[in-house]
C-alpha cells in the first residue's frame, strides 16, 4: 500500500451514533494506513492507533534471552496516550470485533520491523474471537510470511466458558498457532482451565505473582505451582517484573519465561529489539550487562 493511503479495515455502520465518552462516535471510521518508512498503523476517530512490542526473556543459567515479544496497542490523540481499555470500552459488538482485528493487523503486519524475524509474537485473544477471526489470522501469517509457529495467542482470563474456549483452541492449533493462558492466578485463569485448555504457555498475572512475592508464606508455594504446572506440559511467564526482587522470586519459583519493565520496558514498531542477553546477576544489583 502507498504511504500514506487509507483502506476501511471493514465498513460496520454508515449512521453515526452519539458520541461517546471520548469524543470517538461509535461510527467512527476504522482505517488502516502505512507510513513513509513502512510502519503500519491504525486510525479510529481522532485517535492514532500504533504497536508497541514489549520482549519477553527466556531464564538460560545465568543469563536472560530475547526470544519473543507480546504485541501492544498504544493509542494516541493529539500526541497525548490514550489507553488500550479506554478504547476498547468505546465501542461493543461487530465495532468492537473490528478493531480488534485492526489491531491484530497492526501487530502481524509490523513484525518484520523489529529487524529479527525469528523472533516469536505474543498478542491477546478478545472474548470475542470467532472462527472468522481465526481464518483471518491465518490469512494474515500467510499474506505477511509470518509462520504460524512463532505466534501464540493469549486468551484472556475473561474470555468465555471453557467448552468455547476449548473450540477456539482447538481452531487455533488447526492454523499452527501456539496457545497461551493470560492473567492465572485472576479471574477464571486457574489450574482447572489450564488443565481443560492444555496451553503452551502459562502466563502468570503480574498483579497476582507482586501479591504473592510481598507474602513470604505465600512465597513458600511458588515453586510448587510452577512445578503442577510444567508437569502439565506448560512453560512458565511471569509478567510484572519490575524489581530486582520479583526478577529473584520468580526465577527461583523455577518461571521459564520473564517479561517486565525491569528487563525492558515496550516500544513503539519499528524500534529494532536488542537480541543481547541480560546478565541476572547485575540485573539484581542494579546494573546492566548485555552478553555480546
Amino acid at each position: 500500500m502507498a504511504s500514506g493511503t487509507t483502506a476501511p479495515l471493514r465498513k460496520i455502520d454508515d449512521t453515526a451514533a452519539p458520541a461517546g465518552p471520548a469524543g470517538v462516535t461509535d461510527a467512527a471510521t476504522l482505517e488502516f494506513l502505512v507510513d513513509e518508512v513502512g510502519i503500519a498503523y491504525g486510525r479510529f476517530g481522532d485517535i492514532v492507533l500504533k504497536s508497541s512490542y514489549q520482549p519477553l526473556y527466556c531464564v538460560e543459567g545465568y543469563w536472560l534471552q530475547p526470544f519473543g515479544v507480546e504485541a501492544l496497542v498504544t493509542g494516541l490523540r493529539e500526541g497525548v496516550a490514550v489507553r488500550a481499555d479506554e478504547i476498547l470500552g468505546l465501542v461493543a459488538g461487530e465495532r468492537r470485533e473490528a478493531l480488534d482485528r485492526l489491531c491484530r493487523t497492526l501487530h502481524v503486519r509490523n513484525h518484520h520491523a523489529m529487524g529479527l524475524p525469528g523472533m516469536q509474537l505474543f498478542f491477546n485473544a478478545d472474548p470475542g474471537f470467532t472462527a472468522g477471526d481465526v481464518e483471518h489470522l491465518a490469512w494474515m501469517l500467510a499474506e505477511e510470511g509470518v509462520a504460524p509457529e512463532l505466534v501464540t495467542c493469549e486468551i484472556t482470563e475473561q474470555a468465555g466458558d471453557d467448552a468455547r474456549l476449548q473450540a477456539l483452541a482447538a481452531e487455533l492449533r488447526a492454523i499452527g498457532v501456539r496457545l497461551a493462558v493470560d492473567d492465572f492466578g485472576a479471574g477464571h485463569s486457574t489450574a482447572g482451565r489450564v488443565r481443560a485448555l492444555r496451553p503452551d504457555t502459562v502466563k502468570v498475572d503480574a498483579k497476582w505473582f507482586r501479591s504473592v512475592v510481598a507474602r513470604p508464606d505465600a512465597l513458600r508455594l511458588l515453586p510448587v505451582l510452577f512445578s503442577r504446572l510444567s508437569d502439565l506440559g506448560c512453560t512458565i511467564l511471569v509478567e510484572g517484573i519490575e524489581t530486582p526482587r520479583h526478577l529473584l522470586a520468580a526465577v527461583e519459583a523455577g518461571a521459564d519465561l520473564l517479561q517486565g519493565y525491569l528487563l525492558a520496558r515496550p516500544a513503539l514498531a519499528g524500534t529494532i529489539v536488542d537480541e543481547a542477553p541480560l546478565q541476572i546477576r547485575d540485573l539484581v544489583a542494579g546494573g546492566v550487562t548485555r552478553r555480546a
